[in-house]
């Protein structure tokens, strides 16, 4: 199975998770983060900010983790996204 690299929520050079949202008036944006099989582990609801990072000691780990973002409630993108181990 090929991987695509998402379009909104994707890690940066220096690890961290960006999360660049489309910048249209009068939407509401939501994310929902799981672990790679698929255990929830938090939410972001009705995001203000149209591009920010998250620190990756937000999660628990290194590894794969999956995503669902949200535009007015309706599933806009879910896929994964790695962060990496530091040494």
């Amino acid at each position: 199975e090929a991987w695509t690299p998402p379009r909104f929520v994707f890690t940066n050079t220096d690890g961290y998770l960006r999360i660049v949202l489309p910048n249209e008036a009068g939407k509401s944006y939501s994310i929902k983060f799981f672990t790679s099989d698929d255990k929830f582990l938090f939410e972001l609801k009705d995001i203000k900010e149209r591009s920010f990072k998250l620190d990756k000691t937000d999660f628990y780990r290194s590894g794969w983790f999956k995503f669902e973002l949200y535009e007015d409630g309706v599933l806009k993108e879910k896929n994964k996204f790695f962060l990496p181990k530091e040494f």
